[in-house]
């Protein structure tokens, strides 16, 4: 339920919120929903088309590498229990 909750804000913060705000959102909900930033900048991508580089969904790729990443390390510690 929080998960479909957290993404369903998310998705929504692109409409209605500056950038700054869904970015946070989505950093802060990417430790449940790993993949979700890189959703949330194709997303953003096919809504406001620019004809130059998909800019949020780089930046949404590089997002979710990250957390991959520290998720893998952390896999371990206190996310695995």
């Amino acid at each position: 339920m929080m998960r479909g909750f957290l993404t369903f804000l998310v998705f929504i913060s692109v409409i209605f919120f500056p950038w700054p705000l869904t970015a946070v959102l989505s950093l802060a909900s990417s430790f449940l929903i790993p993949f979700l930033p890189l959703a949330v900048g194709l997303f953003s991508d096919t809504l406001y088309y620019t004809s130059g580089l998909p800019l949020f969904t780089l930046c949404g790729s590089l997002a979710t590498g990250a957390v991959l990443f520290v998720r893998s390390r952390l896999k371990t510690g206190s996310i695995g229990r």
